[in-house]
């Protein structure tokens, strides 16, 4: 294969009811793409998988095309060492992006000549949105390719990393890591990072401590911080409310919160009994801002003070494995019983009064 790089010519390949039309699926023939033609019922099934350099599809490269097609690899002799082509690019993998995120993200990576591959976990189909954008405006945006599941399936972690992996071994590029660009996904973008055989990723062992607040101060006092006082509460009429209050020695008002949320979302400062008993019994039925069912809520000791947000990043190549890269001081006021952010201010992390 040659293996000079090429122009890139961004395409979408995305088995779809109203786009599949097998008689366009007559006499392709490229050497990155052989396969036999899908019927209608075929290709429904098929994976999503998109292209990377010269297509067949379109002439002059400015329109995105969807056709479903099997891309085959022929291995001829499986007992012979496999010698790979010399990797074209690196790339990474943007998980869960919005719009809203992707500009300084594919900036910082088109500086330094990265391939660029988004997942979509959960397709809306919704144009025009920049919180949920289709494979379709992300293409438009910047990014090289898309991956989605298939129509009518669930996103599943080790489906997409075969996917990937065969994408990476058919066009000869290499993933670096995963980039989350959405809370929900943080969790599980180790997960994805470790199935693709990258070392840079957290531990496994914490992955759910990184979304769920109540294992996250577990882990967090655990390696000797300190933290509010805390219980999970699974009452869904919140009927354990007093007991553990009581037993916490809490004075009000106390914080009652989903254990998955964000952005102070399903947040509730509660200065009476009756207030935390109904807003624990509300949380422990819902579904919580993740779009997941809420197994408990978390009851916290409400903390006197200020509040500031501390961004690192965590590598070994950093004086004691982390790096303190930008700190936020929040002046938050109480509205409708709940924390809000009226703005945030800037802080220097070197300064005295916050370096430690």
């Amino acid at each position: 294969m040659n293996t000079e790089m090429e122009p890139v010519t961004i395409s979408l390949i995305r088995p779809d009811d109203d786009q599949v039309e097998t008689n366009h699926m007559e006499n392709i023939e490229h050497e990155a793409l052989v396969g036999a033609e899908l019927t209608l019922k075929e290709a429904t099934k098929s994976a999503t998988i998109a292209t990377l350099g010269d297509t067949p599809f379109n002439n002059d490269g400015e329109e995105l095309e969807h056709h479903a097609i099997v891309a085959t690899e022929i291995v001829s002799d499986p007992v012979e060492p496999h010698h790979p082509d010399p990797i074209q690019v690196n790339a990474v993998v943007l998980l869960d992006p919005r719009l809203t995120d992707c500009a300084e993200v594919l900036e910082a990576t088109n500086k330094r000549g990265l391939f660029t591959m988004a997942v979509i976990p959960k397709p809306k189909r919704i144009t025009g949105s920049e919180f949920y954008p289709t494979a379709e405006a992300l293409l438009e945006f910047g990014v090289h390719q898309v991956y989605e599941p298939p129509i009518g399936q669930k996103f599943d972690i080790t489906e997409c990393a075969n996917h990937l992996q065969t994408v990476e071994q058919q066009q000869n590029i290499r993933f670096l890591g995963v980039i989350p660009l959405r809370e929900s996904a943080v969790d599980y973008s180790d997960v994805l990072a470790a199935l693709l055989g990258l070392h840079v990723h957290n531990d496994l062992g914490l992955s759910s401590a990184r979304r769920d607040k109540g294992l996250m101060k577990t882990a967090v006092a655990n390696a000797g911080l300190r933290v509010a006082k805390f219980a999970r509460l699974t009452a869904q009429d919140g009927s354990d409310v007093p007991n553990a209050i009581k037993s916490l020695e809490l004075d009000f008002p106390v914080v009652v919160k989903t254990p998955r949320g964000m952005s102070t979302m399903d947040v509730y400062i509660c200065g009476s009994m009756e207030e935390a008993v109904r807003r624990s019994g509300e949380i422990v039925r819902s579904v919580g801002p993740d779009g997941k069912k809420a197994n408990y809520s978390l009851l916290e000791e409400f903390l006197v003070g200020n509040e500031f947000a501390v961004n690192l990043i965590a590598s070994p190549t950093t004086p004691r494995g982390v790096q303190v890269t930008d700190i936020w001081e929040y002046n938050k006021k109480s509205t409708d019983g709940t924390m809000v952010n009226t703005w945030q201010t800037m802080v220097d992390p070197h300064s005295d009064t916050y370096a430690a």
